[in-house]
């Protein structure tokens, strides 16, 4: 339908109601076909403002468990003259007590 002759039945409506009355229900539709969109848009938004919100808070619990990891590794570099070495000699131990755990679990 094209707007320039729907503006010029809207001109006089007494002329054609039956057109204004369609021309009414079309509108409304439309609004309410809006009013649907901007509430799903609007759900969408707050969940998407909760997946932030729990980013942030994740965020902030990974930021404190390595401020926490570089405060144990620089107490570790404190302890060791060579702290390569001390990390080595570390994990030798632990996997020298991780084996010896296996085999006397299979025993």
């Amino acid at each position: 339908m094209d707007g320039h002759f729907a503006y010029i039945d809207m001109e006089n409506p007494t002329e054609n109601p039956s057109k204004a009355a369609e021309y009414l229900k079309e509108l409304n539709k439309i609004i309410e076909t809006q009013q649907e969109l901007l509430e799903k848009q609007k759900n969408r938004i707050e969940e998407l403002e909760q997946q932030v919100c729990d980013l942030c808070q994740e965020n902030a619990c990974l930021k404190d468990q390595h401020q926490r990891h570089l405060a144990t590794c620089r107490l570790q570099q404190q302890g060791n003259s060579h702290p390569t070495l001390g990390a080595i000699k570390e994990n030798v131990i632990q996997e020298k007590n991780e084996s010896e755990g296996l085999h006397v679990s299979n025993v």
